[in-house]
């Protein structure tokens, strides 16, 4: 390969790469499905690094610390995710060397101190009766005030198609579609998650719809779906949270995350439970593995779920 395109235009280099010459730790080349994950990794980190005017042939270990406090903010705790990422790292620095774009290796030095996780964490989910509960409340469409309604819109859009929080917050006015029987959300491609467009599940209808009006019908200078003021502030994670909390709360339910990723598992577990593979949940997830949407699966299992309760003597949520 060219060395220069790595100079001129690493994501494409890295793709190429990709495909004619790089294999994994047994010499094997990689799988589709892992060149295709590989791709929106190595994205992500370019992405990062291009927006701090760094390049891969001078990245050093405080961009990567620096890479890895910006990707906690959407990944789960304890996964492999980081280890991912610094493999990914190290057979980069390796290869750029063999090119002689590098004269160092700074993710070496940081791998040792890795290891794959002996047990990923449960995902944290509500048990089905604590997710009707929480569409019961998403159904309300009395509101006191354009917050409220706005508010308790996120939750239901949250819990309806089980977007991140970052993909909420970025969402424009355009992207959400109410117009035909299938409301539906445009969600843009974000770091290793693919585009993709999500119906919106039924019970979420009406209070999606209500507040697109109500939405729409304010004067606004930014094209953001969800704000934080009427100036155009992009909504807080905090805030998220603090909707989430209080929609779990007049629903009656706990759980030991109380986060927009409690809803995106719960979203995510409730399709498995009426019948969708690993694969269809995981595309409308935007996630490149089947990763997420097994380890949902092994919580349904392990749960023995047969009457959509969860088992007596249990928490109402899983850890």
């Amino acid at each position: 390969m060219d060395s220069e395109l790595w100079l001129s235009d690493p994501q494409t280099a890295y793709a190429e790469w990709q495909r004619a010459e790089a294999t994994g730790a047994d010499r094997r080349a990689f799988a589709e499905r892992s060149i295709v994950q590989h791709r929106s990794m190595f994205a992500r980190f370019h992405r990062y690094l291009e927006g701090r005017g760094i390049t891969v042939t001078d990245f050093g270990t405080d961009h990567i610390d620096g890479f890895f406090a910006d990707l906690a903010r959407d990944c789960e705790p304890g996964t492999s995710t980081r280890l991912r990422y610094l493999k990914l790292m190290d057979r980069l620095s390796r290869h750029l060397a063999l090119l002689g774009l590098r004269t160092d290796n700074p993710a070496a030095s940081l791998l040792p101190r890795e290891h794959w996780p002996d047990d990923e964490p449960v995902p944290v989910f509500l048990w089905p009766d604590e997710d009707a509960r929480l569409q019961d409340v998403c159904r309300t469409v009395t509101f006191e005030s354009f917050k409220e309604l706005r508010n308790r819109a996120i939750v239901a859009l949250l819990l309806g198609t089980g977007i991140t929080a970052a993909e909420l917050s970025a969402l424009s006015v355009d992207d959400l579609d109410t117009g035909g029987s299938r409301v539906s959300v445009f969600v843009r491609k974000r770091g290793p998650r693919i585009a993709r467009r999500v119906p919106v599940d039924a019970f979420a209808l009406e209070i999606v719809r209500k507040y697109a009006t109500a939405r729409a019908a304010m004067p606004a200078s930014d094209t953001l779906l969800f704000m934080a003021t009427a100036d155009g502030k992009p909504m807080k994670p905090v805030t998220l949270g603090q909707c989430v909390r209080s929609a779990l709360r007049a629903a009656g339910a706990a759980a030991a995350d109380e986060s927009p990723r409690l809803l995106r598992n719960t979203y995510g577990r409730r399709h498995l439970m009426e019948g969708k593979t690993n694969e269809q949940v995981s595309n409308l997830m935007g996630l490149s593995s089947h990763r997420t949407a097994t380890r949902l699966r092994e919580t349904i299992y392990n749960a023995g779920e047969l009457d959509g309760q969860h088992p007596k003597g249990e928490a109402g949520s899983a850890a």
